[in-house]
């Protein structure tokens, strides 16, 4: 019986150290996608709608990368109208090693905001931009094998910075996962029993007074990676004795998403309407663009840049059955890439072109 009881707890113990490998939760083939919608979060983490926008991940292939064979994905953000046509122009690095996800650190994310701390010229001897741009590299975010509600340190930094009016204040940059308890989690593609992680950034000075801190909570699926990513927005306004008026820090909602479809299946139904690719293309500062109309009804044609802004409205209006072409004249605008979008009844296509001046 003793044995018996010794055999099942070794069991249990290797079905529970096989589950929680990491290489088990990141997608086994090449060519894997992701379609996330992002919803921007204000500083008390309500959704700004009219800030939605789409993100496209992809992995593309395994190469070393800084040291360590990653996974390497291509990734893409933008308008639901523009995103398929668009090119991918960064890359995301993962990798897994026994019951660790690794994920190399970079600022492409928050280069924005560490700019915008710098610009506001606080201190004279210290540069947000260049600190944090220090810090790239490989950290092992996902310990899967932590036990749950225990932080883990990936990186701990001291640096003293000058304010004018304060003088020299010491400050601890930390960086900390901690595993939290599993969870269920509901998404266009079903459930998963996710791990969950909680990533936090945390600026101390005087090594007692909290000066900000920054969440990021993950879940994690087997076999599909990164499911759902939630980033609180905040207000912060606790840092006047340094001279620093308060601020805002957007959050964002990311999650899985069903909305991108292909443009073949867009353009699957009815197959009597149909939108032309623009000539010539590249153009400028005009372009000819012609499509077909099988039923009657409104129409509309719209132009939009790289992120997805309408930049022009070429027909809004009552169009009846038959082949239309028009031509636009683009000397307002600056050269770049641009999308023109037809939608009629349920028909909606679009394609890209290009201004060169």
């Amino acid at each position: 019986m003793k044995n018996n009881i010794t055999l099942l707890y070794f069991l249990l113990f290797i079905g529970t150290s096989i589950a929680q490998q990491a290489s088990g939760y990141f997608p086994a083939q090449t060519g894997f996608e992701w379609k996330f919608k992002a919803i921007p979060l204000d500083s008390v983490s309500e959704p700004i709608n009219a800030l939605t926008y789409y993100r496209m991940d992809k992995f593309e292939s395994v190469a070393d990368y800084e040291g360590k064979l990653a996974n390497i994905v291509p990734t893409k953000s933008g308008s639901l109208q523009t995103i398929l046509l668009q090119p991918y122009f960064d890359s995301l690095f993962y990798s897994t090693e026994g019951t660790t996800g690794y994920e190399y650190f970079s600022i492409r994310n928050i280069e924005g905001f560490l700019n915008s701390l710098d610009s506001l010229e606080l201190t004279g001897n210290f540069s947000f931009l260049s600190f944090f741009t220090s810090l790239q590299d490989w950290y092992d975010n996902y310990r899967f094998a932590s036990p749950v509600n225990t932080t883990y340190t990936l990186l701990q930094k001291d640096t003293t910075i000058t304010i004018s009016g304060v003088g020299n204040v010491p400050l601890e940059f930390k960086y900390s996962g901690k595993r939290l308890p599993d969870e269920t989690t509901s998404t266009v593609l079903g459930n998963f029993d996710c791990k969950k992680f909680l990533l936090q950034w945390k600026v101390t000075a005087y090594s007692v007074v909290t000066l900000l801190t920054l969440n990021d909570t993950i879940w994690i699926a087997p076999d599909n990676w990164i499911v759902q990513d939630i980033v609180p927005g905040q207000y912060v306004d606790n840092l006047t004795f340094l001279g620093i008026p308060p601020f805002s820090i957007p959050g964002l909602d990311t999650r899985l998403t069903d909305d991108i479809v292909t443009v073949a299946t867009e353009e699957s139904t009815p197959n009597d309407f149909s939108l032309e690719q623009n000539y010539p293309n590249p153009f400028n500062p005009s372009t000819n663009i012609g499509f077909k109309i099988a039923e009657g009804g409104f129409v509309s044609l719209k132009v939009f840049d790289i992120l997805g802004n309408e930049v022009a409205t070429l027909v809004n209006e009552e169009k009846s059955v038959g082949t239309y072409e028009l031509t636009w004249n683009a000397s307002m605008l600056s050269s770049g890439v641009y999308f023109y979008q037809l939608k009629a009844g349920e028909f909606i296509s679009t394609k890209k072109m290009i201004l060169l001046k």
